[in-house]
């Protein structure tokens, strides 16, 4: 009974590491060849070959999950195909391997995990560059649920229409020497209906709050490219303009800045001299449990976009669409927690991609 339970804790503790630890995607590939002998033992041969088979299988995996990336994580893959696929096993992590040999023909699958974050730091060409001043930058992440859902029955309008319409007939008949008629009508009504169904999205209060350790890890991620990372309390402190309070209450009923609260956001960090604005948000999800670990599962969608100022207009230089992470930890806090700092972390790191992508320093 103490070993299953300290088993148990070891399990856990391992299941907790792994949820915090955020490499990436599962990724899988696969590569054959004809041999030029026939197999021994279920592979090729000569063990050449055997590795020749996995490093494609590894390549092919890792070219298939750049193309399902975002367009500046794929062409940063692009651009260093070459340094990635020289030191694959550096990218590809804890492969599981599958294949079969059947007389010279020899066909291989591998599973692993792709390596994210190293892939990310491809984006720091040398050190030199990274030690550079770049642009300060100011980054707010709300995190929100939802309390309330207000949902609307569909809204459904008739419409009946009558008409009516005779037809006639006329008989004619014979006796001796004389003949006679007889018409006669009957009367048709036809009732028509039709309509329509309107429905109205349900409407969601959320309750917007700043989670613990999402700050850090955007500003870790930011700062370690070279950005001057502003705090917000400085720029509220410079002026009046900058109100994070009005953020607040903009997501509390919708998905983005009201038109005001954004202009005076914008102003505000023009007077300050802070020329990149990062607005996003984490919606969290409701728990669940995890069927491998049996955990606390919770997820968190993230959303996020750049504002940068140019020749005194402010435009939208980089976004991050909708995506899920999820989070694992032995209550619904931590793994609530979890979530939201893979997915400010990866969040932020896609947003210094597209940032190098488009040349912004």
């Amino acid at each position: 009974m103490q070993f299953k339970n300290k088993l148990t804790a070891m399990l856990t503790v391992f299941a907790l590491a792994l949820s915090s630890f955020s490499y990436g995607d599962t990724i899988s590939g696969a590569h054959s060849k004809e041999l030029k002998y026939k197999c021994r033992d279920g592979r090729p041969k000569k063990t050449s070959e055997y590795e020749e088979v996995l490093n494609q299988a590894k390549v092919n995996a890792l070219r298939t999950w750049a193309a399902n990336q975002s367009v500046a994580t794929s062409s940063l893959f692009a651009k260093n195909e070459d340094k990635i696929f020289a030191s694959v096993d550096e990218y590809f992590l804890n492969a599981s391997v599958d294949h079969r040999c059947k007389n010279k023909s020899f066909k291989l699958k591998v599973k692993g995990l792709v390596d994210k974050n190293k892939i990310a730091m491809l984006g720091k060409s040398d050190q030199k560059a990274v030690s550079r001043k770049r642009s300060r930058i100011v980054a707010i992440f709300m995190a929100r649920k939802a309390s309330e859902v207000k949902s609307y029955q569909d809204k459904v309008t008739k419409v009946e229409s009558n008409s009516a319409f005779s037809e006639g007939a006329e008989t004619a008949s014979m006796s001796g020497s004389s003949a006679s008629t007889e018409g006669y009508t009957t009367q048709k009504n036809v009732r028509q209906t039709g309509g329509s169904t309107v429905t109205k999205s349900d409407k969601v209060n959320w309750t917007v709050y700043r989670a613990n350790g999402v700050s850090s890890a955007v500003r870790e991620t930011l700062s370690s490219y070279g950005f001057r990372v502003t705090k917000p309390a400085q720029i509220i402190k410079r002026t009046h303009l900058f109100d994070p309070e009005a953020f607040r209450e903009d997501f509390a009923t919708s998905n983005g800045l009201s038109d005001d609260t954004e202009a005076d956001a914008t102003e505000g960090l023009s007077e300050a001299g802070v020329p990149l604005f990062v607005i996003g948000t984490l919606d969290v999800g409701q728990k669940g449990k995890d069927p491998v670990t049996g955990l606390v599962r919770v997820n968190a969608t993230v959303t996020a976009e750049v504002q940068y100022l140019d020749d005194g207009w402010w435009e939208t230089v980089a976004s991050v669409r909708p995506t899920q992470y999820a989070g694992l930890g032995p209550n619904e806090s931590a793994a609530e927690t979890n979530a939201l700092i893979k997915a400010a972390e990866a969040a932020s790191n896609e947003i210094v991609q597209q940032l190098n992508a488009a040349g912004i320093n």
